[in-house]
């Protein structure tokens, strides 16, 4: 196995449709700290367990190299702007429900959000927070080296589950990061909020799409309380019970025995609004925060892009008019060379686009399929990045090749062309020489009739559709890897398997792309 093999194949393991964490071996290193926290004395413990389960569900312990290290928590009012390190309870008429500030980065800023704790932790978190003190740290400096140092120190595993398998403390610390690279189904920009930027799967992919920050929100929650349950479930079936008690003052809470209900607000369809009580005039209405997009500033509308394929239709329709005679194929007088090639070229510009938006092909690097890669099938190879890369044809495009290559037959035949391209679909200059259609001729093109777009966005408006497809069967974030040629991933030709069941719904998505847009089908000749 070569070593770009080796990487690719562990690339994929450790990524999305990889292998998520050990449930069994987590849960048994997670009653080991429930065990530890529980032996801390009785008065700081509900504050020391808060800290270390919170820290533990945000990835907080990366960070931490000494007790300053550990950040000041602090309750604040649900009337008060969200902000860094600061928790809140917040009550939708049904059940109160502890949040929590979570960033999120807003082209050059950080804004902060709540973001509502996973379920089996709510009873614990909100009953916590209900008694804290507006601004007063949860943990004094004393406190933080306590925890600091339980967390730090060996963790011995309790002679009672010794038989048990478990993780390295490390290890365990980083599960949710770990269960969300695995995670088929989170997309980019969801799972950029659960890693750390060094775990990406595709850096840039978060600059493709666009979420708002109300979808973002209930993913996070979906996402923890999976990752959670697993735990909960394998701690049940190895009868942990006594080791997953959190303990308040005045009474614990049993993660795997608590009757869970949720709030209203937590079960809307597809997304979490955020609130803030409305103080001014003596009321204490909620007032919803409208959500915010995250992602791609250079995001198109669905609509914006129809119009601008119909825009194009529209200019190569009038440029077939403007040929001659009754048509190509008759046997009348024929339109003069100029008028022919500008009717072919911009059939050209036709056909380049629609493959770009509808395969997500990288226009920086292959405008066209070569030659000896088509043959006509569902599935192509391109040339990207200097190596081969598999693209699946919808139905729609391939009908559309097979029209513009009969009319580059006929063209060839009436300019008297007998050079030869290994490029599929081409341009002629003024000499009637076939010329390779270049990246900014492209642009400069597509400029004309959109101003201030590029290509390269159509193949971020291709990610936004794939993210987006919620029907029949849903496309996985490693299909989407695939459909937008993710290398990193191992995704070239002949390092990954894909199987017939994924094509066909991938193919199935392909089709459904055509009528989203709204195209109509072009006979050239």
């Amino acid at each position: 196995m070569s070593m770009y093999t080796h990487i690719a194949r562990s690339n994929r393991l450790n990524n999305a449709g990889g292998c998520y964490p050990d449930a069994m071996e987590h849960a048994t290193t997670l009653a080991i700290l429930l065990d530890k926290l529980a032996k801390v004395e009785s008065k700081i413990r509900p504050a020391i367990t808060f800290v270390a389960l919170f820290m533990w569900l945000t990835l907080g312990w990366k960070k931490i190299n000494s007790a300053n290290d550990i950040p000041n928590f602090i309750k604040i009012s649900g009337a008060a702007p969200c902000k860094k390190y600061a928790f809140r309870t917040f009550y939708d008429g049904t059940v109160s429900w502890a949040e929590y500030a979570i960033p999120y980065k807003d082209k050059n800023r950080i804004v902060y959000l709540w973001q509502p704790v996973p379920t089996c932790f709510n009873e614990f978190f909100q009953s916590f927070i209900s008694d804290q003190t507006y601004g007063t740290p949860f943990l004094n400096l004393k406190d933080k080296k306590r925890l600091f140092k339980l967390m730090k120190k060996a963790w011995k595993t309790p002679i009672e589950v010794k038989d048990n398998p478990r993780v390295n403390k490390n290890v365990f610390l980083h599960y949710f990061m770990n269960c969300a690279q695995a995670d088929n189904t989170l997309g980019a920009i969801v799972r950029s909020q659960l890693i750390t930027n060094d775990k990406a799967h595709h850096s840039s992919a978060i600059y493709y799409q666009q979420l708002n920050t109300d979808r973002i929100r209930t993913k996070i929650f979906k996402a923890q309380n999976s990752y959670l349950s697993r735990l909960i479930d394998a701690a049940r079936k190895a009868k942990l019970h006594v080791y997953f008690e959190l303990f308040l003052e005045e009474y614990s809470v049993n993660l795997i025995q608590a009757t869970i209900k949720e709030a209203n607000y937590l079960s809307q369809s597809g997304e979490i609004s955020q609130f803030e009580l409305d103080i001014t005039q003596n009321s204490s209405n909620k007032k919803r925060i409208p959500a915010i997009l995250i992602g791609s500033a250079r995001s198109l509308e669905d609509n914006h892009v129809s119009h601008f394929f119909q825009e194009l239709h529209t200019l190569v329709v009038n440029a077939k008019n403007n040929i001659l005679g009754k048509g190509l194929g008759s046997k009348t007088k024929l339109a003069n060379q100029s008028a022919l090639r500008d009717y072919y070229n911009k059939a050209t510009y036709r056909i380049a686009l629609l493959f770009i938006v509808l395969t997500g092909a990288r226009p920086t690097h292959n405008i066209s399929i070569l030659s000896i890669y088509y043959s006509g099938s569902d599935v192509v190879f391109i040339k990207d990045k200097g190596v081969l890369r598999q693209l699946i044809l919808c139905d729609y495009l391939k009908q559309e090749i097979e029209h513009y290559l009969s009319l580059q037959s006929v063209i060839r035949t009436q300019l008297n062309i007998h050079t030869k391209l290994d490029e599929l679909w081409y341009t002629c200059d003024q000499n009637n020489v076939p010329t390779a259609l270049t990246s900014r001729e492209l642009r400069l093109f597509m400029h004309s009739l959109w101003p201030g777009v590029v290509p390269y966005q159509l193949r971020h408006f291709f990610s936004y559709c794939a993210n987006s497809h919620m029907f029949s069967d849903k496309l996985f974030d490693n299909d989407i890897d695939r459909l937008m040629g993710h290398e990193n991933l191992g995704e070239r030709l002949g390092s990954d398997t894909l199987f017939p069941a994924r094509l066909a719904v991938m193919k199935h998505f392909l089709n459904t792309l055509p009528k989203r847009l709204g195209l109509e089908v072009l006979k050239y000749v």
